[in-house]
């Protein structure tokens, strides 16, 4: 059991997890000029805040996480009215055989900077978007090491030319990046977040 298998019970139970996603989703729609997807993917989707806040805009949406407890809620938050329109995977893409659906968005928070081969999971998502699909990728900007308390072995942030650099390698068009949340931690500081939209190029 990973540490986010241990929080997904009460994960929804925090109103500043389940504001930051209604605002990035609010802040997601207008940066994609309010477009409607065909097929969008969330990839470390947690228990689907975020999707779900951003359900509006998509006509079918996967909602994908290593967490099989965190996969276990978002499934349970899939009522009938939603059954045929949203799905929860529990999928580790670097590791597992890639799904055989294709998208058109994949967006993502928060996660990229707990995969150590950054590289290697723009090449699978690359892999799983459509031609012009569009990669969405909200993380935190270059911090110090004081976002995450106790033993962590990520990414501490990313700054934006070294990540777009990477974007253009694996074959995306870097469109857009600008800082669209700011996260205040109980240490007193605050930690922006950047949203990264590029475009998979034919």
């Amino acid at each position: 059991m990973n540490e986010f298998d241990k929080k997904a019970s009460s994960w929804d139970d925090d109103p500043a997890k389940v504001k930051r996603s209604a605002i990035i989703a609010s802040r997601m729609k207008e940066r994609l000029n309010n477009k409607r997807f065909e097929k969008a993917m969330e990839y470390g989707s947690g228990t689907g805040l975020l999707g779900f806040e951003f359900l509006d805009n998509v006509d079918h949406l996967t909602l994908m996480d290593v967490s099989q407890e965190m996969t276990r809620v978002a499934e349970s938050k899939i009522n009938d009215s939603l059954k045929g329109r949203v799905e929860a995977l529990q999928i580790d893409l670097m590791k597992d055989v890639l799904p055989v659906q294709r998208f058109d968005l994949i967006f993502s928070l928060l996660t990229f900077h707990h995969i150590d081969d950054t590289e290697m999971i723009l090449e699978k998502l690359h892999k799983l978007l459509l031609p012009g699909g569009v990669l969405a990728i909200i993380d935190l900007e270059k911090e110090d090491g004081s976002f995450h308390t106790g033993e962590f072995h990520g990414h501490l942030g990313f700054e934006e030319n070294e990540l777009k650099a990477q974007l253009i390698k694996k074959n995306f068009q870097a469109e857009q990046y600008s800082t669209i949340y700011s996260i205040d931690k109980e240490n007193g500081r605050s930690y922006p977040l950047f949203m990264s939209v590029s475009r998979k190029e034919a």
